[in-house]
């Protein structure tokens, strides 16, 4: 590791570590996977107390940036990026009720329909297998005659996060994949359950997936803004 702090300016605190490590992992002189010195190596670089150091590296673990392990070979690990932080946040604000269902179909037509529509100009044929795999698998949880929601929203969610990983874009794959790791609850507590909206469901997204197929952005965009207000529209009426 060949990288150098700046010493503790007087009167920072640990906010002036964390930006400096920070900045070192994004610029890219600590790699993923490298250990950070130890606490007394980084108090001596820093010029500062272990306290101060600790509570740093507590900051950079909530962050995503380190995975901090105890013991012999314990320490602080630099981390790839990952959406952890954004879930959490995002949960936070949903299990709180903190975002309203229309708050969460407006988000969620603008992002689903912008990604099948991009998904559909950029699958390849191992896209497509992935799809129809997920699909396939569906329809055979399907034909067990299911009582209720939840592993069907399972295989909803994976279709979902695969459309947006076929949009090769980074931050709308964060952004969904943060989204359907927590709309669960509201699925729960104000879809009703019955044979007849699971087949719509699936029928939705085998719409999707046959316009992602045949290339057409238009027409993926169309059924997955209509698929998100008609379901929405369903978890409203409950409110009332």
């Amino acid at each position: 590791m060949n990288v150098q702090f700046k010493k503790m300016k007087p009167l920072k605190s640990y906010q002036h570590v964390v930006d400096e490590i920070q900045a070192a992992i994004c610029e890219g002189s600590i790699k993923e996977g490298e250990k950070l010195p130890s606490e007394m190596k980084l108090k001596e670089m820093f010029d500062t107390s272990r306290g101060t150091i600790r509570e740093a590296l507590r900051v950079l673990e909530h962050k995503g940036l380190v995975s901090i392990r105890t013991g012999v070979n314990g320490g602080a690990r630099i981390q790839g990026a990952n959406t952890k932080p954004m879930t959490d946040s995002v949960a936070i604000l949903i299990r709180q009720q903190k975002v309203s269902l229309h708050h969460l179909a407006e988000f969620r037509k603008m992002m689903e329909g912008h990604i099948s529509e991009q998904a559909a100009k950029n699958a390849d044929k191992n896209d497509i297998k992935k799809l129809k795999a997920i699909l396939e698998s569906a329809a055979a949880h399907i034909e067990t005659k299911p009582s209720g929601w939840k592993e069907f929203h399972e295989m909803d969610a994976e279709f979902h996060r695969t459309l947006a990983m076929i949009a090769k874009n980074p931050l709308l794959e964060a952004n969904l994949t943060a989204v359907h790791d927590n709309i669960q609850i509201y699925f729960h507590q104000y879809l009703p359950w019955s044979e007849t909206l699971l087949n719509d469901n699936f029928k939705d997204l085998c719409d999707i997936a046959a316009a992602v197929e045949q290339k057409d952005p238009a027409a993926a965009r169309r059924i997955a803004e209509e698929h998100v207000e008609k379901f929405n529209a369903l978890m409203e009426k409950n409110l009332e």
